[in-house]
């Protein structure tokens, strides 16, 4: 009898199990190491942790299953993917390694997708650039730990990492390069286009391989640690979703599978590379020659519940344990006795930001609609359902894709649950099945190991011996499907309305860590509301134009400008910018460096910077009987050269003087017609008291010069607003 050794290597711990070469488990190991979180949003590990817990746990089923070493035929990893290890030029680990669920790199995927193109970057990799991807955090490390960089030969993948410690041999294996955002997934190599435009030397990474291929043998050292035969067949492995897709038979095109382990995800098998254009999922490498892989990645599934456990139910999880109980059991079940719904309550599990589809390193999880008839079944009920519906809200990305399957294969903890399988069904809409092995991704890495020491002829092959479904088959209920519909839409709806405060709460933890930010930008997700820069204008050519305008001690403000108003600039922004509509292009300039009025345009438009400066605005709905507080004003810095088209519903006033600048200097373009005089034989009362110009009204505070004027009713309260 011959056997594999896969081994999974997880964020929580590494699982090793012995399989015989049917595939049976003969015996298993887990060994657990902790998460670091030296600040909100970021998680780290010590690479050496992920390596004595290989060692210890092959020795343990070594040893347990007391067979000959010289039986196993090969080993192999799967691996939590994304993770960045640094090594210096003696192959030592530099410092704790990012990992996957750390969003502490926002600022340096902007800079990927300037420096590549974000459209460029997802021809290439299939994928946007991501807080959990590695690219990022190679940057981040580059900028802020530049001693650290500057002494790293070598990067590497969990993984990889450890498979270098067992083996001396460096590779990075295709389907866990596909994530770092340096790999051409089409040609399955490192792309030049991007390693040239990020410059990051080639030579910190190493030769790619395929998941079925050799990557080394088993050291001498390695041997006496692990207590296996030193020259035992190593091969590549593969990321972890890669593995647990060949550990439950997905690895011909249609096949699929969902898992809920520390994280969620949906993977679907692919004969191409099915990419979506906004990179809502991913698209990698399969562990599968020729073959790729649709994917959602939702970060906190598992981690969810497990945090729910340790928080709130640590009392419960204490008298479980003495008992011989798994506290899992015990919160399930009682979750189960809860309405569908969870009266009302929804949960939003962004416990480390959100990756899939919602691609927001700045979200936070959320119980929405608790209340005091709420307690704990309650809250475990809709952490469950909303991790969930989460998974809804992917399969509805991949449906977009054309990958549709009315039957997923569920793995990982979740899939033990038969609750979990319930809601699974119901809120997803489709038949949910299991296999009988319950070890997906070390299943998938024994079947690797095997294809690569000879034990079978393909991946393929190895699938259909060693795979097998369950009897079990949950199917959808009619009733409770039209249900979850009416809850996964108010599900769907909390995100996009919560989008702003999650940005205006980042910038608060920025505060509390001690950072200070005086205003925020245009380009920020807070100024979505009120309008967005146009980017695919000539603003250079603008600028140029704007220096022109004349400059007086005040500030000016002319509606329609000759040096503005050339043939070009008129095309450019009738056509480009207002769909065909007539416009006018003038200008404000001046020394103002107060805030405190808002006009209000029945139309949109557009601002374009000659130089740094600041903009007030307020939606329209800040206005409650001709009075706006000033608590509802934000501040935005605009930069040089952008072009900012303000929606409708916008209140906002003329530019301010940013810091650093003598002056501003501002092109405005409204259409035409738009911004004449007041109209005479007007009321001064109600709505019109507001108005200052056709189709413009202003609401000033008391002590600015359009307050003391008294050249409208409309009132702004509250702080008199300065920069």
């Amino acid at each position: 009898m011959r056997y594999l050794l896969g081994v999974d290597l997880g964020t929580s711990g590494t699982k090793t199990v012995l399989f015989d070469e049917k595939g049976a488990t003969v015996a298993s190991k887990t060994i657990e190491y902790p998460l670091i979180q030296p600040k909100n949003g970021w998680a780290e590990q010590d690479p050496e942790c992920w390596y004595h817990a290989a060692v210890d746990s092959i020795k343990s089923v070594l040893e347990e299953s007391k067979i000959d070493p010289s039986y196993v035929s090969g080993l192999a990893i799967a691996g939590q993917m994304h993770g960045l290890v640094m090594l210096d030029e003696n192959g030592n680990v530099l410092n704790n390694a990012i990992l996957w669920c750390d969003s502490r790199t926002q600022e340096e995927c902007d800079e990927i997708e300037a420096l590549v193109g974000k459209q460029r970057l997802i021809e290439i990799n299939a994928n946007p650039a991501l807080t959990g991807f590695t690219a990022p955090k190679i940057l981040w490390v580059r900028k802020h730990l530049p001693d650290v960089y500057k002494k790293c030969r070598t990067i590497l993948l969990p993984k990889d990492y450890v498979r270098f410690k067992l083996t001396g041999k460096l590779f990075m294996e295709v389907s866990d390069a596909s994530g770092t955002n340096l790999l051409d997934i089409k040609a399955r190599k490192w792309s030049d286009e991007i390693l040239e435009k990020l410059n990051i030397d080639k030579s910190l990474l190493p030769p790619i391989i395929e998941s079925e291929e050799v990557a080394g043998h088993i050291s001498d050292e390695a041997a006496k640690l692990t207590g296996l035969k030193a020259g035992t067949v190593v091969a590549a492995g593969a990321g972890d979703n890669a593995a647990a897709a060949l550990g439950t038979g997905v690895c011909s095109c249609g096949d699929a599978f969902i898992t809920l382990g520390t994280s969620g995800v949906i993977f679907a098998h692919t004969d191409k590379p099915s990419i979506d254009p906004l990179g809502r999922v991913h698209t990698f490498c399969a562990a599968v020659k020729n073959g790729w892989t649709a994917m959602s990645c939702t970060l906190s599934a598992g981690l969810s519940l497990r945090w729910l456990r340790d928080e709130l139910f640590s009392y419960e999880n204490e008298q479980e344990q003495k008992a011989g109980r798994d506290v899992y059991n015990l919160m399930t079940e009682n979750a189960s006795k809860i309405p569908l719904g969870s009266d009302g309550l929804i949960f939003l599990p962004y416990l480390m930001g959100e990756r899939s589809p919602v691609l927001d390193p700045n979200a936070r999880g959320v119980f929405f609609g608790l209340s005091a008839r709420h307690g704990k079944a309650h809250m475990t009920r809709a952490l469950l359902e909303g991790i969930t519906l989460s998974q809804r809200h992917n399969l509805e990305v991949l449906k977009q894709m054309d990958i549709k399957p009315s039957q997923l294969i569920a793995c990982g903890g979740g899939a033990r649950s038969e609750f979990w399988r319930y809601l699974l069904a119901n809120i997803l809409g489709c038949s949910i099945t299991t296999t009988t092995s319950k070890e997906g991704p070390a299943l998938g890495a024994a079947i690797l190991a095997g294809v690569a020491s000879g034990v079978f002829p393909s991946v393929e092959k190895a699938c259909s011996m060693l795979v097998h479904k369950s009897d079990i088959n949950c199917k959808a209920n009619t009733e409770d499907v039209e249900k979850y519909n009416a809850v996964y839409e108010v599900y769907r709806f909390l995100y996009p309305q919560l989008r702003p405060a999650f940005s205006k709460l980042s910038a608060l933890r920025d505060v509390l860590d001690g950072g200070r930010r005086k205003y925020k930008d245009v380009t920020d997700v807070e100024f979505e509301r009120y309008g967005k820069v146009i980017s695919d204008i000539p603003t250079d050519e603008l600028v140029s134009a704007l220096e022109k305008t004349p400059l007086t001690d005040g500030t000016d403000y002319v509606a329609s400008s000759e040096i503005l108003e050339t043939e070009k600039f008129v095309d450019i922004m009738k056509n480009q910018v207002f769909g065909g509509l007539d416009i006018q292009i003038g200008y404000c300039n001046g020394h103002n460096k107060d805030l405190n009025a808002l006009e209000y345009h029945r139309n949109s438009e557009l601002n374009v910077a000659a130089n740094d400066a600041y903009l007030m605005v307020a939606p329209a709905t800040a206005v409650k009987d001709g009075i706006i507080d000033s608590q509802s004003v934000e501040i935005f810095r605009v930069k040089k050269g952008q072009a900012v088209l303000f929606y409708e519903t916008t209140l906002h006033y003329a530019p301010c003087v940013a810091d650093n600048e003598e002056h501003f200097k501002m092109m405005v373009v409204l259409p035409k017609g738009t911004n004449t005089q007041r109209p005479s034989a007007l009321h001064r009362c109600g709505e019109s008291g507001y108005l200052t110009h056709n189709n413009k009204w202003l609401f000033a505070h008391k002590d600015s010069n359009e307050g003391k004027s008294k050249v409208s009713t409309g009132r702004l309260i509250g702080e008199n607003l300065r920069v």
